[in-house]
């Protein structure tokens, strides 16, 4: 069988990055070879490394999938060919061979122009039409629209983390320890401090069972954090603390158990269910503490979206996955930093709706999560591995004491 060639082109910081080897590494893991037909090396921080290979394969399938790794990892496959596009057959389908997006910027090449890729999020297409290129989702589909496909005329410019993207260089491909919480905190204080875009915060309950929520709260209250993406969870045991003092049973004033403490978050429920809403729960002085308390107050959006084990669900719990997905989406949208707080589930979730130059801190204490994070894609993601209380505790430390 011949051999199948591609001559693809790449920059970056493709050493210190990593990126070149992760790129040699993807052709060699499918049978592929490569020849390095020009490498520039940048001489500074600044400058761009620039590298053009030949790579080939006699397998058509191996190649393709080659391919497609490549692209991901922001190669140019036949940058000068126009991109490739075909009409959606039906509302919700689209051509077999649809291009899949990235979390990085994606330009596309059409009428010998190269077109930015608005709404840039994983795992959509792309649809060209007369105002420009979009990312849709499938179920966003509509017949006739036009999608590209195959990987010409397409390109894609991975987030450069490594190359001490917000001064967080020192953290960079790992997973932080202990001892580097506070260097951690700090920077983030700085950053939000100093106006680096809208925080748009993902917590989960453990925010609250580990005591967090007070700061949480206060943190929303003086303006540091512009949005809240979170379960039916956290806003039950945040009233179950602000009406009884317990969460998931256990009063944390003394960490002690309380008596039938086990049905208070059910209790919970039916008062805000009895107030028809937490904004009328707040209204009527009911609610007057608490995370979900300062977002009301303040005004600023939120969505609790629903799930299969959700108890009540409290009546301001989105319960139509479609719908969740959609305020997500808009709440995300101009996101500088991107908290994400012991919630593995809403964290991947919101992960896969962001693109990779938006800053993205996952605090929890078990650091499988920010693997599982990376292993989906968001490989701009930065864990720190730590009680969450105790980071909430030290942001808010340093952003209302100083």
């Amino acid at each position: 069988m011949p051999q199948i060639e591609k001559t693809i082109n790449t920059e970056g910081h493709l050493i210190d990055s990593g990126l070149m080897s992760r790129i040699f590494d993807a052709i060699i893991a499918d049978g592929g070879n490569f020849e390095v037909l020009d490498f520039q090396i940048g001489r500074n921080n600044q400058e761009f490394s620039r590298a053009s290979l030949r790579v080939s394969n006699d397998d058509p399938l191996a190649m393709n999938t080659i391919l497609l790794k490549l692209s991901a990892l922001g190669c140019q496959i036949d940058v000068d060919e126009e991109v490739a596009l075909r009409e959606a057959p039906v509302d919700g389908v689209v051509p077999p061979d649809f291009y899949s997006t990235t979390n990085y910027q994606t330009s596309v090449r059409v009428d010998g122009r190269w077109v930015p890729v608005q709404g840039i999020r994983m795992d959509g297409v792309v649809v060209v039409g007369d105002s420009g290129a979009v990312v849709k989702k499938f179920r966003d589909v509509r017949r006739g629209d036009r999608i590209v496909c195959g990987l010409s005329g397409v390109r894609v410019r991975p987030d450069y983390v490594e190359r001490d993207r917000a001064g967080f260089a020192f953290m960079s491909g790992e997973v932080s320890s202990e001892r580097k919480v506070r260097l951690v905190v700090d920077r983030v204080a700085e950053l939000i401090r100093d106006g680096a875009g809208k925080v748009v915060c993902v917590a989960g309950p453990v925010a609250v069972h580990t005591g967090g929520s007070g700061n949480l709260a206060d943190l929303i209250r003086h303006g540091y954090i512009h949005a809240l993406l979170a379960g039916n969870a956290i806003a039950v045991h945040d009233v179950e603390l602000a009406l009884y003092g317990t969460s998931l049973g256990i009063d944390l004033a003394t960490g002690s158990p309380v008596e039938t403490g086990h049905r208070n978050h059910l209790r919970a429920i039916n008062e805000v269910c009895r107030a028809g809403s937490l904004a009328e729960m707040v209204r009527q002085g009911t609610l007057q503490s608490g995370v979900m308390h300062a977002v009301i107050q303040t005004g600023i959006p939120f969505c609790l979206a629903g799930s299969l084990r959700d108890d009540g669900p409290l009546p301001d719990t989105v319960t139509d996955m479609n719908e969740a997905q959609d305020r997500h989406a808009r709440i995300l949208e101009g996101a500088g930093i991107v908290l994400m707080l012991s919630s593995m589930l809403h964290s991947i979730a919101v992960g896969n709706m962001i693109p990779a130059e938006v800053l993205t801190i996952c605090v929890d204490i078990n650091p499988a999560v920010v693997t599982k994070l990376r292993d989906r894609g968001s490989h701009q993601t930065i864990g720190v591995v730590t009680d969450v209380g105790l980071f909430l505790h030290l942001l808010a430390d340093r952003l209302l004491k100083s």
